[in-house]
């Protein structure tokens, strides 16, 4: 890091060193209140302890997500340039990489969305993987824009993966929302990919 770390996690970690034993350790109802707790307050969302599901990452989270969702074979749809661990997740597990380009307007980029109507139409193209706020372009999604994603994704039967580890890092005058906040429909469809 380019700075010194504040005095109270410094502090905090001594307090953990000290403690000696660094076996693992459960996950205490105090973890899920802090996610839950903070996902009401920041992003305006209630969820349910029984949403949350510990990963040691979002990378690790998306792959395990390809793995218990989909078949060699199978397409996910991704939205380059993006995040490059998602190409690899996708091919690492056997699956083929169907390409919806960001479109380069101006100063910024935008969705394709008529490309991404008639990628998701595929009965082959079986997942979605949405970056949100989307890393590196640092676009925030509209809400129009994301509920169009979460219908598109429904009518075809398409599971969405949201990466939304970023869903604080905004620019003054954007809100980030989380498209499984947005709908009903939407939260039960969507594995939203985040970190406390």
């Amino acid at each position: 890091m380019d700075f010194r770390v504040a005095e109270p996690i410094i502090e905090a970690l001594r307090e953990r060193v000290d403690h000696g034993i660094y076996g693992y350790t459960i996950r205490q109802d105090s973890y899920y209140y802090a996610i839950i707790g903070w996902t009401k307050n920041r992003l305006g969302w209630e969820i349910e302890k029984e949403w949350i599901e510990y990963t040691p990452g979002v990378v690790p989270a998306i792959n395990y997500a390809i793995q218990a969702l989909c078949e060699p074979g199978d397409k996910i749809v991704i939205q380059q340039p993006v995040y490059y661990p998602f190409k690899n997740s996708i091919l690492n597990n056997g699956c083929h990489v169907v390409n919806n380009p960001l479109v380069e307007n101006g100063d910024h980029y935008d969705i394709d969305l008529a490309d991404l109507e008639e990628k998701l139409k595929d009965p082959k193209v079986t997942m979605f993987i949405l970056c949100s706020p989307h890393n590196p372009v640092s676009r925030v999604w509209t809400e129009e824009e994301l509920r169009r994603i979460g219908e598109l994704c429904l009518e075809n039967n398409v599971v969405l993966i949201s990466d939304e580890i970023h869903n604080d890092l905004v620019y003054s005058g954007n809100k980030h929302i989380m498209i499984a906040s947005s709908d009903e429909r939407f939260a039960m469809n969507t594995i939203t990919c985040t970190a406390p």
